[in-house]
């Protein structure tokens, strides 16, 4: 309950002391069709926002010493954006609007439970991750977004390295051309 809180405490704040003068979208609600979840997009400063999202996430597992295969569960993303490429964007009079650009953003993820579908034993997992992302918003709201960078995450089984990748296909509700 504290945790909540803290993290409600948060965003708040950082919701209140926000910069006015943002290229960054203030806030917009996507719901992702892929696999499917929801994400909250806000903007903190002029080139910076904090993502949440909620989805259905795909882990895969090789080894020769633990269970190989596959699952699909519940999984908890959240980051810290800096969008890097918006002045070359208006530079070559291309689009900003719905976040449209490329970022680096320090990343956390939980996943836990049992498989939806899948054959892994229940896991539970913590990761960091350091990724680049694309995202790309259209004039009708349609965006998609894809993420890729080495991460580190322990599990059920131990602390280990891997790659953090996802790829989201949705549409932002409420957009405003």
């Amino acid at each position: 309950m504290k945790f909540k809180w803290l993290l409600f405490s948060t965003f708040f704040i950082i919701a209140v002391h926000a910069q006015k003068d943002k290229r960054v979208e203030a806030s917009q609600f996507t719901l992702d069709v892929f696999l499917p979840g929801a994400s909250y997009e806000m903007g903190i400063a002029e080139n910076s926002t904090i993502s949440l999202s909620g989805a259905l996430g795909f882990a895969y597992r090789e080894s020769a010493f633990f269970e190989s295969g596959y699952g699909v569960y519940p999984i908890i993303v959240g980051q810290y954006r800096y969008y890097y490429n918006f002045q070359r964007r208006l530079d070559r009079d291309k689009r900003i609007k719905g976040n449209t650009g490329n970022y680096l953003a320090p990343t956390i993820f939980v996943q836990g439970g049992n498989p939806i579908i899948g054959n892994l034993e229940a896991t539970n997992l913590v990761g960091l991750a350091a990724v680049y992302g694309i995202q790309r918003t259209g004039k009708k709201g349609f965006q998609w977004n894809f993420n890729v960078g080495p991460s580190v995450y322990r599990d059920d089984f131990g602390t280990e390295f891997g790659i953090f990748l996802d790829f989201k296909l949705g549409f932002v509700l409420g957009y405003n051309r």
